[in-house]
């Protein structure tokens, strides 16, 4: 039927110029016959040409097509409405013309801020398109055949064509297609640092859609990014390091190991690694040889091999994790008149001044034999060292048995013993001394009077003087080690300052702690060290060394 109208209007093309003026279903059916022939053999069609207009009647510049192009018009509304128009290739318009949102071309409306995207074949055909009476006028296109339309095509059943063409003959006076709001202020960054996004917002309410109305194209939020100033970097701990030593050779002990801040290292105010850097665990390598008793009172002297002597026993404890204790139960000792001296205030008075050295003196409760270094020469001489570092030679994070019998050598760093300080110390008011020595060579001495220790096992410090820092600050602290936490404080003072002391809260004071290189600080921990804050702070000392000195009456 179609080719048929088609045929008769193309007669009626040649023989009369009035052919356009008269319209009816058939002849728009045609028409589009007519439109396409024409499209595809078009030679010098001219289309307006510009792009963003808000004004069409501005847009007054054409430009000449190509062959196998036609004119176009895109109308779209962001806060106005703006228009595109031009020629374009025919295979990207129509029905599935490519547009920002393909869907959107199914979304057309009569509203003038609607989407709309159409294209003609006729010289500066393309101001005129995109433009449709509102449906809400009730008012049916006067060229267009509806009736004859519907029953054709049934335009009706496509109310988005229906609305612009007939909207009266297909009753849809009261539809209403859905239109956007202006667009919201854009929202605060979502981020307080570095790189986020802001949005803003826009409803489907200026109208919105009703009685099956279509909603609104495109989409009610829109999304940027947002760039602030760079974030902190938190710092973050490494891999632990191996474990360290053990610091006992037998039995149990303790051990370390470490890890650093720096992976990665806190940056533009970033927090710092949260836990402690340095780990300790319990280590056991061997069997300890058995523990002594303490000696019994010496006997009656009694006659031996033509000698007078007497003796005196002890007892090795021992259990599962000990072996045999080493040296001999039993101690022989003459009785013949022998001078006995009880500590190096005994030989300065019986023997008057001698030389700096090793001596050996007789405990003047248990009789024991002991050898002990001897100061003469330090401000009247007579005084017993039972404390000397010089070079970390000796390791002096020990447990509270090595601390109570003693450690290291004489002729190098060695630490006493508690025990024969303590009996020592019974025998009258004393006096204490401190030498230290920094890594300049400057020199410090300090002297506590009343210097006195309780028995086993708290041997709680007693001296002179509560105030001020240094020693003073731990007096009437027990001593505590690493296995006897008997500090005041949450931590357990003598790991946190590796080493044994008369620890409080924890110290200002820790001339047991760890030698290091002499004017350093230790990176682990400040207080870690062999330091005395009266005397350069917490820089790492070159020499300490601890004595007393029984005071004797005139």
């Amino acid at each position: 039927m179609c080719t048929a109208v088609n045929m008769k209007a193309m007669k009626m093309q040649s023989r009369q110029e009035t052919r356009m003026k008269r319209r009816n279903v058939s002849a728009i059916g045609c028409s589009l016959l007519v439109v396409l022939s024409a499209i595809s053999h078009a030679a010098s069609l001219e289309c307006y040409s510009c792009s963003d207009a808000v004004n069409l009647d501005a847009c007054t510049a054409a430009e000449t097509c190509r062959d196998g192009q036609v004119c176009f018009k895109k109308r779209e509304f962001t806060n106005q409405v703006q228009f595109d128009m031009g020629c374009i290739d025919k295979k990207d318009c129509g029905q599935f013309a490519q547009t920002r949102n393909a869907s959107e071309i199914l979304k057309m409306s009569a509203d003038k801020r609607s989407y709309c995207y159409e294209c003609c074949s006729k010289d500066r055909c393309n101001k005129d398109i995109c433009e449709y009476p509102s449906h809400s006028l009730c008012k049916d296109d006067e060229s267009v055949d509806c009736a004859r339309l519907n029953s054709m095509f049934s335009i009706c059943k496509i109310a988005r064509e229906a609305k612009k063409m007939c909207p009266k003959y297909c009753e849809l006076c009261d539809l209403v297609d859905g239109s956007w709001s202006l667009w919201s202020q854009w929202s605060s960054c979502d981020v307080t640092c570095g790189i986020g996004s802001i949005l803003r917002r826009r409803s489907c309410t200026n109208p919105s859609p009703k009685n099956g109305g279509l909603d609104c194209p495109g989409n009610g939020t829109e999304m940027k990014a947002c760039k602030l100033k760079l974030c902190p970097v938190h710092g973050g701990w490494t891999s632990w390091e191996t474990w360290g030593k053990c610091s006992v050779s037998c039995g149990v002990g303790m051990r370390n190991r470490r890890r650093l801040c720096t992976n990665p290292r806190p940056e533009r105010f970033g927090n710092h690694c949260f836990g402690d850097s340095t780990e300790y665990e319990l280590c056991y390598n061997r069997l300890c040889a058995g523990v002594w008793t303490d000696w019994q009172t010496w006997s009656n002297c009694f006659v031996k091999s033509h000698r007078s002597v007497q003796t005196r026993n002890r007892t090795c404890s021992k259990n599962v994790f000990t072996e045999d204790c080493e040296g001999n139960s039993t101690e022989i000792r003459a009785c013949e008149g022998a001078t006995l001296y009880t500590d190096c205030s005994d030989i300065k008075q019986l023997l008057g001044k001698q030389n700096n050295g090793i001596y050996n003196v007789t405990l003047w409760k248990t009789n024991l034999t002991l050898p002990v270094v001897c100061d003469f020469s330090t401000d009247g001489g007579g005084w017993t060292v039972f404390q000397y570092r010089f070079d970390g030679s000796v390791d002096f994070y020990r447990n509270l048995l090595d601390y109570t019998n003693g450690f290291g050598s004489l002729n190098g760093e060695f630490w006493l013993g508690l025990k024969y300080i303590y009996e020592m110390l019974t025998q009258g008011k004393s006096e204490l001394r401190l030498d230290l020595t920094a890594a300049d060579g400057t020199v410090f001495q300090e002297v506590f009077q009343n210097f006195q220790l309780d028995n086993s096992p708290y041997y709680t410090l007693h001296i002179n003087g509560t105030g001020g820092l240094g020693l003073s600050t731990d007096n009437g602290r027990h001593f505590s080690t690493y296995d006897a936490d008997r500090d005041t404080s949450v931590l357990n003072c003598a790991v946190s300052r590796h080493g044994g002391w008369w620890y409080g809260s924890c110290t200002s004071g820790n001339l047991n702690g760890e030698y290091i290189t002499p004017g350093t600080k230790s990176s682990v921990n400040v207080h870690r060290s062999m330091y005395y804050y009266p005397f350069k702070e917490t820089y790492s000392l070159r020499i300490s060394r601890m004595m007393f000195r029984r005071v004797l009456k005139d």
